[in-house]
């Protein structure tokens, strides 16, 4: 099976449930779902790579983004401050949740909307905002903001260029899999780094 045959079969519910994975199960740092995956979407759907509409594209991620970011805002309420005696593994840091406590201190309501744009700030902003008690009204107006900007802009940079040149098209074969590796390589840091300690 070929890659584009691959992205029909599969694509865009597997892409959807990596953006929903990414924020809503705490393995927001070794899952691809962050913006290389948003913007390689949209670059499909201009190709017909995958067989859905931009309108239907956008809509699902969405969707699957403030799901995500739903799920990690009652992991925070439901496990609160424990998160923090947890055990550092492959896919959980401790360092990463600090550092986005410490930028959800600073920033507050803001880090939920700019956090989203910052991948290791991204993965843990709904969980501070659960562990911190902030209201539900206030945390889904923001997410929803969040998601609807960072959804959009990635997206639709990729449909637009892809709409833009055509011929791009030609590459896909090669496109999805160096997608595919760029948002591996932090994983593989992550993973090495590990064995060195062990």
């Amino acid at each position: 099976m070929d890659t584009a045959s691959l992205i029909e079969w599969g694509g865009f519910l597997l892409i959807v449930a990596l953006v929903f994975i990414e924020t809503g199960l705490l393995v927001g740092l070794v899952v691809p779902g962050g913006e290389t995956l948003v913007f390689t979407a949209g670059l499909l759907v201009s190709t017909g790579a995958l067989k859905v509409s931009i309108a239907v594209l956008l809509a699902s991620l969405i969707l699957a983004g403030i799901a995500g970011d739903t799920s990690g805002y009652f992991i925070g309420r439901r496990f609160g401050t424990r998160l923090f005696h947890k055990e550092d593994t492959w896919y959980f840091r401790k360092k990463y949740l600090r550092l986005a406590t410490d930028y959800f201190g600073k920033h507050r309501k803001a880090s939920l909307v700019l956090g989203k744009f910052l991948p290791i700030i991204r993965p843990f902003s709904p969980v501070i905002a659960g562990t911190t008690n902030m209201k539900f009204a206030s945390f889904a107006l923001l997410t929803l903001v969040a998601s609807l900007l960072y959804m959009g802009a990635f997206a639709l940079t990729g449909y637009f260029l892809g709409r833009q040149f055509p011929v791009i098209r030609e590459y896909l074969g090669w496109i999805l899999p160096i997608s595919i590796a760029v948002a591996l390589v932090p994983i593989v840091r992550q993973i090495r780094k590990d064995s060195r300690r062990g």
